[in-house]
């Protein structure tokens, strides 16, 4: 599946929740779907035109979502400075009240997506939202970073995870995977961090995951 930005994408600016202006592009779709998509690392390229993540934005776009993808704090016209992934918690519910405000209210399905980097912080904010009702992370970093939080988490959670991540070692998904509240939707995939030569494959898990989550199967008897 190539990469295309879609013909009605908007580039926007709105406010960190601790006021700092970011930049970000925002596609309607759905009134009742949102998503916020976070990019990964800043420090190392990381942007809202990485490949990895617009790849699952557009997804999301296919399955209705109105998609707000945007600029970590310091990168590319967003303001501030690079802060460690505590910051950039701020410029994630930023997002949240931007949608609302878009949308003219809290969408129904609002989901929050993150690769590496992006995985953590959006992760971090899935994990205590109570307006987030789905959590898609791509590639979670679990050597760098500690994802104890999604314990806490009371939505649905999809992990894609490549089999030879550079940093993510199959024993701390496997931790990750049973220590949480929920059995977790798990999609591995013969890659590695970057999933180099399989984003059509990315593609389709993305897609299956978000399928998974719209619809939970049905309970015996019901």
């Amino acid at each position: 599946m190539p990469i295309r930005l879609a013909r009605d994408a908007t580039l926007v600016r709105f406010p960190s929740s601790d006021g700092l202006q970011l930049e970000g592009r925002l596609t309607r779709r759905d009134r009742d779907r949102g998503v916020i998509l976070c990019h990964p690392h800043p420090l190392h390229g990381g942007s809202m035109l990485t490949p990895v993540i617009m790849t699952a934005e557009q997804v999301f776009q296919e399955s209705g979502y109105t998609t707000l993808i945007f600029n970590f704090r310091g990168v590319g016209g967003s303001e501030g400075t690079f802060g460690e992934g505590r910051a950039e918690v701020a410029d994630v519910t930023g997002g949240l009240a931007f949608i609302e405000e878009t949308l003219g209210g809290s969408p129904r399905l609002q989901a929050v997506a993150g690769y590496s980097f992006g995985s953590f912080v959006g992760g971090t904010v899935a994990a205590t939202e109570l307006r987030v009702r789905f959590y898609l992370g791509i590639a979670p970093p679990l050597n760098t970073y500690d994802f104890g939080f999604l314990k806490a988490a009371r939505c649905p959670i999809a992990l894609i995870a490549p089999s030879r991540d550079e940093f993510c070692d199959r024993d701390r998904l496997k931790a990750l995977t049973l220590s949480l509240a929920t059995t977790p939707w798990l999609r591995l995939q013969d890659t590695d961090h970057f999933f180099t030569g399989v984003l059509p494959e990315l593609a389709q898990a993305c897609g299956e995951a978000i399928r998974w989550f719209e619809q939970p199967p049905s309970v015996p008897g019901m």
